[in-house]
């Protein structure tokens, strides 16, 4: 099915799982975003331009579920002193659009914009595409795979705490 068949409610449907994923972020609701993901899911953000390999090349980021898992929970550990104050962020959606549709499998593409604000430490700004593939299980949508393509992906970053 080519993306401009999709019904529009579908088309809605799609658009709004983004929108809710990136305000589970922004509310710090890490355990309920880790949900979205299929338990196959990966979270992937390239730190080459154009990175096509994720094994063999060095990434910013490249989780299995269980890897997420792991990260949250050290996130949300009383002891994580490193990460106190916790930061705050927004995030920033744009130019979505339905790329692909095969079996069942949607390809979402979009632009989005990330601020992150730690006090003590200022605000960082975090910017480029994503592409979320995702799944339907039953009633629900699954990631599985959200794949952040930052600017400047190739750049030095500090710890990237909150995911993108």
């Amino acid at each position: 099915m080519s993306a401009g068949a999709l019904d529009p409610r579908l088309r809605e449907e799609l658009a709004a799982f983004v929108h809710a994923e990136a305000e589970l972020l922004d509310e710090g609701r890490f355990e309920d975003w880790l949900e979205l993901f299929a338990d196959d899911g990966i979270y992937w953000v390239p730190a080459v331009p154009g990175q096509e390999d994720p094994l063999n090349t060095i990434s910013i980021f490249y989780e299995d579920k269980d890897i997420m898992a792991i990260r949250i929970r050290r996130m949300s550990h009383p002891a994580n002193l490193a990460q106190s104050p916790f930061p705050r962020t927004s995030h920033l959606l744009g130019r979505i659009r339905i790329e692909e549709a095969e079996g069942g499998v949607y390809e979402v593409g979009s632009r989005m914009q990330v601020v992150e604000y730690r006090e003590g430490d200022g605000q960082r700004v975090f910017a480029g595409k994503c592409r979320h593939t995702l799944r339907r299980e039953g009633e629900a949508l699954k990631i599985v795979l959200k794949r952040v393509d930052l600017v400047n992906c190739d750049a030095p970053h500090t710890f990237i705490t909150v995911p993108l």
